[in-house]
């Protein structure tokens, strides 16, 4: 029996619970006595959905204070930090190298996600309806107590089936807005709930695109990076030089790379990873050797002309 009744205290504080089977049993014989089960009835269920919201409000005020005090302090840290930088930097008299923008830009994303979790789990409007579902009830059971009373100041003794039925109508309309009340607060809890998940749905649903518009980006920019170059060195005077032929080695990259130019002033070469090179170029000129050098600065995916001029005096 005790755990029983244990059972129903828990439940009662957890949920609003109607009203009793029993203060509804109506007794021809005793109308008075049925009348003022009926009364007490109602006032208990009207006094249970009270001290229901009173009682749960607390669950919602505290997150909801604490998220917008912080949010507060979070936005004025963001606003103060760079004058506060400036201040203590002349006050001081000494040069500080220090960039506030992502202090500032971190206290601003903490507050707005701060906002979005009060929005989202609806403490702060959860704590306005509960205040504001009390205080109807509140009003609404005084108005009923004093209507209760009147009319049973009114009524004869044993009461008369027009004053029975005036009390019963007044019960249930009681009951009625009573109810009323719950109903329409559930409704905006379910309206906001639904309106805070669609919202959700979007800014989620939003955010998996841009990411993956930021992945595909990324992806695209690594193989357009992964693409090779090509190198076009032309040697101006390469046709002056013994035997018109150059050796060139390229060096940079994975290995070194030697090549000859002969018969021509263009030396080229493709599948040249992006990248810094040193290119030199070496030949005989009436038998003495002559040589000289560049950098080349290779960009994927094109190709990096260059010329050179050999040192033949």
């Amino acid at each position: 029996m005790a755990d029983g009744a244990q059972m129903n205290e828990t439940q009662r504080r957890r949920n609003i619970r109607p009203i009793a089977p029993d203060a509804l049993v109506w007794d021809a014989a005793d109308p008075a006595g049925s009348l003022k089960r009926i009364g007490d009835g109602v006032e208990a269920e009207a006094a249970t959905a009270y001290e229901w919201y009173w009682r749960q409000k607390r669950a919602k005020r505290i997150p909801s204070q604490l998220i917008q005090f912080n949010a507060v302090a979070l936005t004025a840290i963001a606003g103060l930090a760079p004058i506060l930088v400036q201040v203590w930097k002349n006050f001081r008299g000494v040069t500080v190298v220090s960039d506030t923008g992502p202090i500032a830009s971190l206290c601003v994303g903490l507050a707005a996600a701060l906002m979005g979790i009060d929005k989202a789990f609806g403490f702060s409007t959860g704590w306005v309806r509960y205040v504001m579902a009390a205080t109807s009830i509140t009003k609404l059971l005084q108005e009923f107590r004093m209507d209760w009373v009147s009319l049973h100041a009114a009524a004869s003794t044993p009461p008369t089936l027009e004053e029975q039925t005036a009390m019963l109508q007044r019960a249930k309309s009681f009951i009625d807005a009573l109810q009323g009340i719950v109903v329409q607060e559930t409704k905006e809890w379910v309206a906001e709930f639904q309106s805070n998940m669609a919202q959700m749905e979007k800014d989620i649903k939003g955010q998996l695109e841009t990411l993956k518009a930021e992945v595909a980006k990324s992806a695209q920019a690594r193989a357009d990076a992964a693409k090779p170059g090509a190198i076009e060195l032309t040697v101006a005077n390469a046709a002056k030089v013994d035997g018109f032929r150059c050796d060139v080695t390229l060096e940079g990259g994975a290995a070194t790379v030697g090549d000859t130019l002969a018969n021509g002033l263009v030396w080229t070469r493709i599948n040249v990873a992006a990248g810094q090179y040193k290119v030199t170029v070496a030949a005989q000129a009436k038998g003495a050797a002559v040589a000289t050098s560049a950098i080349l600065e290779v960009k994927a995916g094109e190709t990096c002309k260059a010329s050179v001029n050999l040192p033949l005096g």
